[in-house]
């Protein structure tokens, strides 16, 4: 006999906000295999974004458990920044059984405990390393030196005794009021997780078994000599009637059996042709997976909807045995097609030079960005050319959406751009009480969609010949829609809701959509950014925090999983109009990830 004692360990969980990475300077927050280490940092100098990449996949593999180990780890890290020309400011965390370990090198350390928060260690350009014990709900912040400039609004949003969500709200729009804010922070506790020890072995009592041997055989030896006694005792001719139907029940358990057994293995034979005539009406799967991974998974999907549809009918232990030996090799082929793509390096297609961007968006082999601070959108045509477009007197611009070879921006109002003559923008409505606090903006056709959360509600209006309709209250069913929670706006003919706690809703005709992604292992539990565009049936949803972008067709079905260190930077991204490559967008920087469907 065997059991399985359950174990809780502690991981590290966090949220962390980044400075937009340029070409000389890059942040990020990185944890080794074991989830017990988590450290952020701010790298500065010439490469330091390819730099960066190489120093998190160092942190992935240090194995550590005391103070002494750390430090020397630490040495290594300065000195090979130093042999690199790099300057480099970090705060990391370190858990153990028995302690927590917190070190920094330019940078700081505040822990938040018993409702009280405070500074616990600062260090400028040097090392420093405090032990302590961890108490469980401890609440720790990472920042690097250039960050302490927004330490006192940290301590203060923490003695509020502010939600998580909020505070690292909060953080993210004075950050964008701070331009010159160089920071790397991380929000991080440690949470129990459940696992399962080793099976062990349960000692056996061999000389209680020798016992129960015993009394079993005695019980067994005295029953015989009494029905050998009764035996003995009783009519020969009753006697030879009663062995004559104790023999001819013998001979019918045998044919029964036999029967059953023949009936048996023509089930299973039965199911063996009904497989194999299953899997013949599909071409091979696996020779397709490469070369067009989303017919192949259409493919398997229908093959396991047949095996499925197999097993509910009437069948024997065997031959459900065998089914359900199919459905789990045909499972484990379909994971494969999905699988997870790791890019150790994302293409860079546009470099913006000191133009830092936070929305992207791609028509016409063309690409359209927003600026961080809503002043310009910088449009790159096809030939790789640049130009700024600006409203007058650099009035902010909120949001923007290109539809029918039209520019529509978010500001005061409502302003349209022709792109084809480019004669400059035309306001097409004063601002009001549908838009007075609109925040995201989206396109379809001839129609606008504008997200507005005060009035709980997304407005649709209509353009024609420079001249834009009422708004209309879109939604007819939002009883179930958070608006707090809406994070990005899309509409492809239907309307996508990309949410801050990772769940995406769709929309159609004003009432929700049962929509779900379907044969993906971890569904996104952190903010969302979408793309999409009614040229495909593709789907792109990015989750920075987990550094991955999710592939799906538009129902939900997974086709890929791309991953790369470099995502955990990334402001906003678009899927061109062809569906053969997604921008992405990180700061100055524009990366393209190309699809071979």
């Amino acid at each position: 006999m065997k059991y399985v004692k359950l174990e809780a360990v502690q991981e590290a969980h966090f949220v962390s906000i980044l400075t937009h990475p340029r070409l000389d300077v890059c942040a990020q927050t990185a944890y080794n295999q074991e989830k017990n280490l988590l450290i952020t940092f701010l790298l500065k100098g010439q490469n330091a974004t390819s730099f960066s990449k190489d120093l998190t996949s160092d942190f992935l593999s240090w194995q550590l458990d005391t103070p002494e180990q750390l430090h020397q780890k630490i040495l290594d890290l300065l000195s090979f920044v130093r042999q690199k020309q790099l300057e480099i400011e970090f705060a990391l965390s370190l858990l153990s059984e028995q302690s927590i370990i917190f070190a920094c090198y330019s940078g700081a350390i505040i822990l938040k405990r018993n409702g009280h928060s405070r500074k616990i260690l600062h260090s400028q350009q040097e090392i420093k390393i405090v032990v302590g014990n961890f108490k469980d709900q401890d609440q720790i912040i990472l920042l690097n030196e250039s960050a302490l400039k927004i330490e006192p609004y940290i301590l203060s949003l923490l003695e509020a005794n502010v939600s998580l969500e909020k505070l690292v709200g909060e953080i993210s729009l004075l950050k964008e009021e701070q331009k010159e804010l160089n920071e790397s922070l991380a929000f991080l506790t440690y949470k129990d997780k459940v696992l399962a020890s080793p099976a062990k072995k349960v000692k056996i009592d061999l000389r209680k078994i020798l016992l129960k041997f015993q009394i079993i055989l005695k019980k067994i030896i005295l029953i015989s000599k009494k029905i050998y006694l009764r035996l003995k005792n009783q009519d020969r001719k009753k006697l030879m009637i009663w062995l004559a139907i104790f023999l001819g029940l013998g001979l019918l358990s045998l044919a029964t059996g036999a029967f059953a057994k023949n009936q048996k293995e023509k089930i299973i034979q039965n199911i063996g042709t009904k497989i194999a005539n299953i899997e013949q009406n599909q071409a091979n799967i696996e020779q397709l997976t490469l070369q067009q991974p989303l017919q192949a998974r259409e493919m398997a999907g229908q093959r396991l909807e047949s095996l499925q549809a197999l097993k509910e009918e009437k069948n024997n232990s065997e031959s459900l045995k065998l089914i359900e030996q199919e459905i789990d090799e045909l499972e484990k082929l379909i994971e494969k097609i999905a699988g997870e793509n790791s890019l150790d390096k994302l293409s860079i297609a546009h470099n913006l030079n000191n133009f830092i961007g936070k929305k992207i968006i791609t028509k016409a082999d063309e690409v359209f960005v927003l600026e961080n601070s809503g002043r310009e959108i910088l449009r790159i045509r096809q030939d790789g050319s640049q130009e700024k477009i600006a409203l007058e007197n650099q009035a902010n611009i909120r949001d923007f959406t290109i539809t029918e070879n039209k520019l529509f921006v978010l500001s005061e109002g409502l302003k349209m751009l022709d792109l084809e003559k480019n004669e400059g923008f035309v306001s097409i409505k004063e601002e009001g009480e549908s838009d007075k606090n609109g925040e995201l903006l989206s396109s379809f056709g001839p129609y606008l969609y504008l997200l507005n959360r005060e009035k709980r509600n997304i407005y649709r209006y209509y353009y024609n010949q420079d001249q834009l309709s009422e708004p209309i209250g879109w939604l007819v069913d939002k009883s179930k829609l958070n608006f707090d929670n809406i994070n990005q706006l899309l509409v492809d003919g239907d309307l996508w809701l990309g949410m801050k706690n990772g769940e995406l809703s769709k929309f159609s005709k004003g009432y929700p959509v049962d929509w779900q992604i379907q044969g993906l292992k971890q569904a996104p539990l952190n903010p969302i950014l979408i793309s999409a565009n009614e040229q495909n049936n593709l789907l792109v949803i990015l989750e920075k925090q987990n550094k991955r972008i999710l592939l799906l067709t538009k129902d939900g079905q997974l086709i890929s999983e791309i991953k790369s260190n470099e995502l955990a930077g990334v402001n906003d991204l678009a899927l061109n109009e062809s569906g053969k490559q997604i921008y992405v967008l990180s700061g100055s920087v524009i990366y393209d990830v190309k699809l071979d469907l």
